[in-house]
């Protein structure tokens, strides 16, 4: 799923309003590329259990996460699905992880979110519960692992983590930044979870296809 074109028109006016707008963009261009891509889908095809297996939403980056939570609403409100059902369905998120500091990540503070989107964030506290009734059977007692992994905490909805939680591929734009997502920013999910980390690297300079590609005209290019 493309980043939004019009994600750098955030007004100035205040942090609130800027955050308030970037949200209902971000699901504007979300809820319409996910409501294309199943017309298309079911233009050819009968079954909804099928989808999987033709459709995978990439998220480049956190901003377009919330794309969870709108599959799983359409799932559930509008194909009619259990949860368990759409639950399968909607694993075919990918994220690619772009920001080494954990602390810049997008968040969206808990009460507008919940305003303007009352249906997606009840469905982001259903899969934060359920996660969490994870988190606590696989660490008894760790209730510091459910403060660092949970997706809403301290009145914020922690986009990095519903796109981790829901997804089936985590991946970083390097080697080196995706050993960094793995040992230090995401470590906690890295070790709950390692089947999802993987690494692309993030293309590649002129200067390294051409010597890779045509060694012979890097020799005359560089001699000139």
């Amino acid at each position: 799923l493309a980043k939004p074109l019009l994600r750098c028109s955030i007004p100035t006016i205040s942090h609130y309003a800027g955050k308030e707008l970037r949200l209902k963009q971000q699901y504007f261009f979300i809820s319409a590329s996910i409501q294309a891509a199943i017309t298309k889908y079911k233009k050819t095809h009968d079954d909804i259990h099928k989808l999987p297996e033709k459709v995978i939403f990439q998220m480049n980056d956190t901003h377009p996460t919330v794309a969870v939570a709108e599959l799983m609403r359409i799932l559930l409100d509008e194909e009619e699905l259990g949860w368990n059902e759409a639950w399968i369905l909607r694993q075919r998120h990918a994220l690619t992880q772009t920001i080494r500091s954990w602390q810049r990540h997008w968040k969206m503070a808990h009460r507008p979110f919940s305003r303007l989107l009352p249906r997606v964030y009840q469905i982001i506290q259903e899969i934060d519960r359920r996660f969490l009734i994870q988190v606590r059977e696989r660490y008894p007692g760790n209730e510091e692992k459910v403060r660092k992994m949970a997706i809403l905490y301290n009145g914020q909805v922690r986009m990095a983590h519903l796109a981790i939680v829901a997804g089936f591929s985590v991946n970083g734009v390097a080697r080196l930044h995706t050993e960094i997502l793995k040992n230090q920013e995401l470590r906690d999910f890295y070790e709950m979870m390692p089947q999802k980390f993987n690494n692309k690297t993030n293309g590649i300079t002129q200067r390294r296809f051409l010597m890779h590609g045509n060694p012979l005209l890097a020799d005359w290019v560089t001699g000139k």
